[in-house]
């Protein structure tokens, strides 16, 4: 609301209690990172499982599988950040 108020003169300083909001919201229990955390792990688990034994002359299958396998477990939470921001601007000028 300060923001709102004061408009372009407007300065975010940055403290302890940022970093505080964000560990409670997004490494709680319902935040973010945790679920993204057990996702990437449980996929990295079957991506070994699947390329234990590969031939020779695979390495670009695997770091093919790899970059897919970062990119779609990441991709959930960061679409979840911009309607987590949408939401905060929609509440914030009503």
């Amino acid at each position: 609301l300060q923001s709102i108020s004061v408009g372009d003169h407007y300065v975010h300083y940055s403290n302890g209690d940022d970093i505080k909001f964000f560990a409670r919201v997004e490494l709680g229990r319902s935040g973010g990172i945790p679920d993204v955390a057990a996702f990437t792990i449980i996929l990295y688990c079957l991506f070994i499982v699947t390329f234990w034994n590969s031939k020779q002359g695979s390495e670009a299958l695997i770091l093919i599988a790899s970059g897919m396998i970062s990119f779609f477990s990441i991709n959930p939470y960061l679409i979840q950040l911009v309607y987590w921001r949408i939401h905060m601007i929609e509440k914030q000028r009503r």
